[in-house]
């Protein structure tokens, strides 16, 4: 509950003060990039699950404010993401907006639909966090980097669960893996740049297939 209202928070505050941002010509991505947001990173995941379980339920209100919630949090991220990325994040909180609208009116959406909106919602989001760590990675910012591989690591695994395609063994052991040795860096192990170079490369491995997989050209064939 702390975290949710903390990062509900945390997105009110950064709305309001955009403006102001904007008129001291600073980035909005500079003002979300401080480190305690990172640790937010994964959250979108857990929003869309508690949606995802709302409509199993039956509650269509529930299930539009969390998925209200994971679009904030997108939001957020879109300020923060290159423009490689950017698109996809766009695409997807307009896609969870439309289904929250939906649901309010009192339209329940299909699982297959879900399903699909939210496989992609968590592919923008492991691309994107993917791409924050490269970037960490090439200024040298090392614990930063750690946590945007996490985010990129979680949400390609939600995500694969969401589409329903498995990824191959080799790239799933890799991502679980790497996620753990991320963690295990965030919690405090010993560690040099070095050794999450191989979890760079599993969890990118991870993050291409799953695009592949559920790109319209896969649904089309």
């Amino acid at each position: 509950m702390k975290r949710m209202v903390f990062a509900l928070s945390l997105a009110v505050w950064v709305a309001i003060y955009a403006s102001w941002a904007w008129g001291a010509k600073e980035k909005l991505g500079d003002i979300v990039e401080e480190e305690i947001w990172v640790i937010f990173a994964h959250d979108p995941a857990g929003y869309l699950l508690d949606a995802w379980e709302n409509f199993l339920d039956g509650d269509l209100q529930e299930g539009a404010y969390n998925m209200r919630k994971a679009k904030a949090l997108l939001r957020l991220e879109i300020y923060r993401a290159d423009e490689e990325s950017k698109g996809a994040l766009e695409v997807s909180a307009r896609e969870l907006e439309k289904l929250a609208k939906a649901a309010e009116e009192g339209t329940a959406p299909g699982t297959k639909e879900l399903k699909k909106v939210f496989a992609q919602t968590e592919h923008a989001l492991a691309h994107h966090h993917y791409q924050k760590a490269l970037d960490y990675q090439s200024r040298k910012e090392f614990e930063k980097m750690t946590y945007a591989l996490d985010a990129a690591a979680t949400h390609s695994l939600y995500g694969s669960v969401w589409a329903e395609e498995e990824l191959d063994q080799a790239d799933a052991v890799a991502t679980k893996r790497a996620r753990s040795a991320v963690r295990k860096v965030i919690k405090g192990a010993k560690s040099t740049p070095s050794d999450l170079r191989e979890a760079i490369k599993g969890i990118g491995r991870a993050i291409k297939e799953l695009g592949d997989k559920i790109s319209p050209r896969k649904e089309g064939s």
